[in-house]
Order: C-alpha cells, then sequence, then structure tokens
C-alpha cells in the first residue's frame, strides 16, 4: 500500500477537530477549558474522558488510554494508522497524497473498500426499489400499502429492494473495477463456495427482499437487514425467516450495533431516554410518527454492549417490546444487562395483541403519551413477570426472590442494590429485613463459589501475601526516568536542546520503547531537526511507537519545577549506567588472579574512574 505524505497526515490533524470525531460516540459537557463525558472505552457511570480542544487530545481516566484524532479512530474502529488517516480524510472529505507518484488514489484497505462496496450496494438496492419496472412497482407497493409507509420515509432511509434473481448487483460492482476480490469475499452479501478465489463466481445472499441499511454511529452503512416478501423463491435457505441480517463481517457484528443510533444519538439529548423497541419496521414507524430517539437491536436479544453503548448517550431506556410472550421474555432478559451497564430501565407495557408498529401507525406520537402514564419501573416489572399469580405461595415468592437477586448482582452500586431490593420487596409484599438477609447470605455464597481458596472464616494469608507482591523488574527504575524524561521532553519542549546536550546517548538503553524514543527525539533537537510535538511521524517507525508518544503526551502532567525533575530522571539514567559498569569492573577486578598485569591496573583505574563519574551527574540549569 502506498503512504500517505506527512503533509497530508499533518493537513487532516490540522483541520479535523478531535471533537467532532468523538462526538458521535460520547456526549460531551463543557469543563473549564476542556470536554468531559463517559469513556467510550469502558463501562463507567462517572465521566472520566477528557478532551482538550487546545492540544486536539484526549485522556481516560479510567482506561489510561489517550491519544490524537488518529489514536482515537484507530482505538474505537480497529484501524491500523494510515487505515485511521484514510477513514477520517474520507469522512471530513480531505484529499490525500502518497508517496510514489505524488496523486491523489483511493485507499486501497479492505477495511476502507468494504465501507465503499456497502455504499455502492445501498445505491444498487435503492435505485431498483424507486425503478419504473415491475419489481420497483410491487415492492414500493409492499411498502406503501402491506406496511403503510410513506415513500418519503423510504428516501430518507434509502430502503431498497433485491430482486428474486439477486438484481445484478454482483455485475454492477464488479463494473466498478475498483474492489480488490477480497472485499467480495468479506462483505457477506455473496456466497461463495469453499476456496473459491473468482469473485464473478457469487451467489446473492438476499433475493426478493425488502433491503432496510444497517449503519454506524457515524452513518456508514455496515450491513443489511431483509425482510421477507411473496417474492422471495422457494429455493432461499433461508426462506421461512422473515427477517434475515448480513452475517458478521469486519464491518458488522450484530450484537454491537444499534439499527438507528446514528439519528438518534442527537436528539436522545434533549429528550433524555432512548425508546427501545423489537424491529427496524417498528423503529422507522417510531420515526416517522416523530419519535426520533428510537433504536432497536439487530433482530437478535439485546447485548450488554449495546447497552453499554447507549449508556454514554443517556441514562435511561424505555423498552417497547411487542405484547406477546416472546416480547416479554426479551424484556426479561434485558432487564439484568441494563443494569449490569448502569442504566435506568423501564418497561412500557403493550397488550398481548398488540406491536409498536400498528399502535403508532393509528395514533401517532400520542401513543407514547399514553404509554409513560402506564410506564413500570424495572423491579415493578420483574415482580409482575415472576409473579403472575395474585395470591403467590411463600414458595413461588422465595423463587421470585431468588430470580431477583440473580438480577441485581449485575448492578455494581451497593446503593442501587438497596434501593431496588426494598422496591421489589413492596411489589412483592415481602418482608424487607428478612429479604435483605438472604441477599446477603446469596452475595456470600457467591463470592465463595467465584474464589473457592477464599472464605468468609479466614484466608490463607501465605497465599494472599504472596499474590499480593508487585512483580520487580531489573531495570525498572531506568525505564520509569526514561519515560518521565521522555514525557518531560514532549511537554518541555524549551528546556529540550539543554537536555540533548547533557545526555549522552550512551548511556540509554535503547532496548526499551522509552529508550529507543527519548533518544531519537534527542538526536533531533542536538541535530537541530526537531519537527515539533505535533510532527513527529517522521520519527515514528511502528503503530507502537506512535501509541506510546501519543499516550504519553496527552496524560495530564503538571509539575512545580520541570528542571528539577529533568535532573532527577538525568541522574537516574546516568546512575544507572555507571553503576552496571562499575558492577561489571569490579566483578572483572574479583575474579583477576595476577594482579601485576597491566589489565588489572587498568581495571583498577577505570573503577576509579568511574567511582569519581558518579559524584558528578549531570544537570541542567
Amino acid at each position: 500500500m502506498p503512504k500517505i505524505k506527512r503533509s497530508s497526515i499533518d493537513e487532516v490533524r490540522a483541520r479535523v477537530s478531535l471533537y467532532d470525531v468523538v462526538q458521535p460516540y460520547v456526549t460531551l459537557k463543557k469543563a473549564g477549558a476542556k470536554w468531559k463525558g463517559l469513556s467510550p472505552f469502558t463501562q463507567e457511570r462517572t465521566p472520566s474522558f477528557y478532551v482538550d480542544p487546545g492540544k486536539n487530545l484526549y485522556y481516560c481516566f479510567s482506561s489510561g488510554q489517550g491519544g490524537d484524532i488518529f489514536k482515537f479512530v484507530q482505538t474505537k474502529e480497529n484501524l491500523g494508522f494510515q487505515e485511521a488517516v484514510e477513514a477520517l480524510a474520507q469522512r471530513f472529505g480531505l484529499t490525500l497524497e502518497y508517496e510514489d507518484d505524488g496523486r491523489p488514489r483511493e485507499a486501497q484497505s479492505v477495511r476502507k473498500e468494504l465501507f465503499d462496496l456497502h455504499e455502492a450496494a445501498t445505491a444498487h438496492f435503492h435505485a431498483a426499489f424507486l425503478r419504473n419496472d415491475d419489481g420497483g412497482a410491487f415492492i414500493r407497493k409492499y411498502w406503501t400499502d402491506s406496511r403503510r409507509f410513506e415513500l418519503t420515509l423510504a428516501k430518507e432511509f434509502k430502503i431498497g429492494w433485491a430482486a428474486a434473481d439477486g438484481g445484478g448487483l454482483l455485475e454492477a460492482l464488479l463494473k466498478t473495477k475498483k474492489f480488490a476480490p477480497e472485499t467480495f469475499f468479506a462483505c457477506g452479501l455473496f456466497f461463495y463456495r469453499e476456496g473459491e478465489r473468482d469473485p464473478a463466481r457469487g451467489r446473492s445472499r438476499f433475493r426478493g427482499r425488502l433491503m432496510i441499511p444497517i449503519r454506524d454511529i457515524q452513518g456508514r452503512v455496515i450491513a443489511f437487514t431483509a425482510r421477507q416478501t411473496e417474492r422471495t423463491p422457494m429455493d432461499d435457505s433461508s426462506r421461512e425467516a422473515k427477517y434475515v441480517n448480513s452475517p458478521e463481517t469486519p464491518l458488522f457484528r450484530k450484537g454491537d450495533v444499534l439499527f438507528n443510533l446514528d439519528r438518534a444519538h442527537a436528539p436522545v439529548r434533549e429528550a433524555g431516554r432512548f425508546i427501545m423497541v423489537e424491529g427496524q419496521l417498528d423503529a422507522l414507524r417510531c420515526w416517522s410518527a416523530g419519535i426520533n430517539y428510537v433504536v432497536a437491536p439487530q433482530g437478535t436479544a439485546i447485548t450488554e454492549n449495546q447497552f453499554i453503548l447507549l449508556r454514554r448517550y443517556a441514562g435511561r431506556v424505555d423498552c417497547l417490546l411487542d405484547g406477546d410472550a416472546a416480547g416479554q421474555r426479551a424484556a426479561m432478559r434485558a432487564l439484568p444487562l441494563a443494569l449490569k451497564a448502569g442504566l435506568e430501565i423501564r418497561f412500557l407495557p403493550l397488550a398481548a395483541d398488540e406491536d409498536p408498529d400498528e399502535l403508532f401507525l393509528e395514533k401517532g406520537a400520542a401513543a407514547l403519551t399514553e404509554l409513560d402514564k402506564k410506564a413500570e419501573s424495572a423491579m415493578a416489572f420483574a415482580v409482575r413477570s415472576l409473579l403472575p399469580s395474585p395470591n403467590p405461595t411463600a414458595r413461588e415468592k422465595a423463587d421470585a426472590l431468588r430470580a431477583m437477586f440473580e438480577m441485581l448482582e449485575q448492578s455494581e452500586s451497593a446503593m442501587l442494590r438497596s434501593d431496588y431490593l426494598a422496591e421489589a420487596c413492596r411489589h412483592a409484599g415481602v418482608d424487607r429485613t428478612a429479604a435483605e438477609r438472604d441477599f446477603a447470605r446469596y452475595l456470600q455464597q457467591r463470592a465463595q463459589r467465584a474464589s473457592p481458596y477464599l472464605t468468609s472464616e479466614k484466608t490463607d494469608s501465605s497465599v494472599a501475601k504472596q499474590d499480593s507482591q508487585p512483580v520487580e523488574f531489573a531495570n525498572d527504575k531506568l525505564t520509569t526516568a526514561e519515560s518521565e524524561l521522555l514525557m518531560l521532553v514532549l511537554h518541555y519542549e524549551d528546556l529540550a536542546p539543554r537536555v540533548a546536550h547533557a545526555l549522552d546517548h550512551q548511556w540509554l538503553d535503547v532496548r526499551s520503547l522509552e529508550g529507543r524514543l527519548l533518544d531519537r527525539c534527542l538526536a533531533a533537537h542536538r541535530e537541530d531537526a526537531w519537527p515539533g510535538a505535533d510532527h513527529l511521524d517522521e520519527l515514528l517507525e511502528s503503530d507502537a511507537e506512535r501509541n506510546t508518544l501519543t499516550n504519553l503526551r496527552c496524560r495530564p502532567f503538571q509539575i512545580d519545577d520541570p528542571i528539577q525533575a529533568i535532573n532527577q530522571c538525568l541522574k537516574a539514567i546516568f546512575e544507572y549506567h555507571f553503576r552496571r559498569e562499575l558492577t561489571e569492573l569490579q566483578t572483572r577486578a574479583a575474579n583477576t588472579t595476577d594482579t601485576a598485569t597491566q589489565t588489572f591496573t587498568d581495571l583498577r583505574q577505570r573503577i576509579q574512574e568511574v567511582q569519581r563519574l558518579l559524584r558528578r551527574p549531570p544537570r541542567i540549569e
């Protein structure tokens, strides 16, 4: 793959705001000169993720990660550095130049090609939906008459049609001549025989179905949901399935994606909650009724990752699932996952014969107002589901509480667990004190099963003491000093030239990553070739070096006396180098049997010289 020119990388860095890159993933609030929000990397309830617009850097206290726009995209989208640059350039409409001939060209990574291919497939399916032929007329009639949606909604969401014969999608994509064979094999839109190498020999996965594009948080198409119609062919292996999703690909893991989140994450700030429905068409019905903070899972049970994703944008989700038994079971599966993610979850009850699609078609957004009046809290819903009988027996209550305990232990907050348990006891008609004792015993038993070598009575102190001992490394002090000095050089660039002339590069252990980076940075200062902390790409040789450097740059760093700190690091590096040499010299001298030789005399002289040097460590003023 041709290398991107440094000038293009610098242009992307200069023209793209980290706030704009992060904002689709995190709801940011002003915090002094910075912005803060919930970590996009870990599950947390208290914001510890900060964006510094001045430096265009971020730092996440909960995970210890930090970096620039490229690092963020690399981490969130699992990309290499060059792929991240290409993704940002495409997203913000910037043209890249490459080292081989200086001419703009399309990025060649398979991941980027997959995004392009899905956009092309979306356009192909949507054009077929609008085409004035038999297939187009059929699917539009299905959309407007059977599903009772407006055509404007289909155009807004780029709804498509896959004809019963595949609609010529493969042929159309092959004619573009810009997709590598690997892209066809990886996209999930076609079936291929095992070991097939010719992309033209694929068979369309989706035939005779309504095509609904699935988009990531940035609005890029990454997959499709295909709705069965009467024209779905009988030889379709999934003929009986009403909905078929794209298989999992490098772009799409269905347990990590929520339909319509790309549109819903902005309006949810005002609404303060998400409405979660069961399917994409339910979500589209809500959207058409003016409820624009609605999301839906991908035809599977909701996952913990999806709830964690929602938690980054709002603290509450209201579940509006079908009123039948399957919908109730789905709701019960969702409850403990929401508690674990730290979300407040409520349930909007529907009658057994109701579904959101029909409800909002008939009553519009007013239906949500009516449902809100009947909303059930998590505990009220759980008790009603676990105790359907109006007069439960003591045994039924005990079994229900046991099921409640399994849910409540998912919450990491002891205070929330206590409040939830109290509420559950009220709804179930159970003595709270007794329930609290039972819950404490339940948690203790769970802890003992999880750690069979530890009991509440005693702990094997010798094992605990042994496990608590930190692992020590021979050069731990040196590595720490080099890392700290590297951070000081990056944050106090005006002092770096003095450090470069005070520290001999031979003192550095370039076997360590920090040592190599420090040596390279100081050499650039020594040779008056320092490009500036914002333009270090030419000094870096790997993603590991780039990640280390960006993490050091964005880590919160404030020190009262940087010169004193630098001198302490210089002293540690200097002493480590010469004490190691002194130990080697003294060992050789002790093992020398003939002390009358010149070799022994030279050893003694060097030992004395090193001892004198150790009394005069380098300093800067």
